[in-house]
């Protein structure tokens, strides 16, 4: 009996967490037409995965790291991956929406440096965790040296980083992946994928589970 308001307190913060995803998701973008597409081209020249590779389901996430619904949407990534670590697989595409956040593409090509010293996925909570802080920067020189600030936390040397931040082959990285987003029709970040069913960020949770029941 002593467990029930541990429960009860986690069921709440979990109707919470899905609740104010779905509300944030209201007031921004549109979501998309459900759509199913193969896996093979979902997964083309993808470079970052968490969870094991012979998990039943997998979950390609296109996102924009400037982008506050991609960051509202973490903490539900999260959870799914610490609910189910034997059976989720995530794999995060780059999809930088220029013409509204221009800062993105920038960001995601240094999140591309950071998994050559294998913390891309530190990297990325980083970047999400401090999103504000970056991304409103009056300068595009004030957000490389903010971008060079995080990975140095992460121990990788300062030097290093700002010389290969602005690479291309860290940025054509970046672009493989916008490219096959545009191929099959992504218009907003974040979108999902549920072993190829597109779906919905609200409905993430709910769909894994109905994938994993069957």
């Amino acid at each position: 009996m002593k467990n029930i308001p541990l429960l009860l307190g986690t069921m709440i913060g979990t109707l919470l967490l899905v609740f104010s995803i779905a509300y944030f998701f209201s007031k921004t973008a549109p979501v998309a037409i459900e759509a199913v597409v193969d896996q093979t081209v979902l997964l083309e020249g993808s470079r970052h995965s968490a969870g094991p590779e012979d998990a039943r389901v997998t979950v390609v996430e296109f996102s924009d790291l400037q982008c506050p619904a991609c960051a509202a949407t973490q903490p539900l990534v999260k959870q799914l991956l610490a609910e189910y670590p034997d059976d989720v697989r995530l794999v995060y595409r780059h999809f930088p929406l220029d013409n509204i956040h221009p800062y993105a593409r920038l960001a995601a090509a240094a999140s591309e440096v950071a998994a050559e010293y294998d913390q891309f996925w530190a990297y990325h909570d980083v970047l999400f965790a401090n999103q504000q802080d970056w991304s409103l920067a009056p300068s595009k020189s004030d957000v490389e040296a903010k971008l060079v600030s995080y990975a140095a936390e992460l121990g990788i040397d300062e030097t290093e980083f700002t010389a290969k931040i602005t690479d291309t082959v860290y940025s054509d990285f970046v672009q493989l992946d916008a490219k096959v987003g545009t191929q099959i029709g992504i218009q907003a970040t974040p979108t999902f994928f549920v072993n190829g069913q597109q779906t919905a960020a609200p409905q993430l949770r709910d769909e894994v589970a109905k994938v994993l029941a069957k």
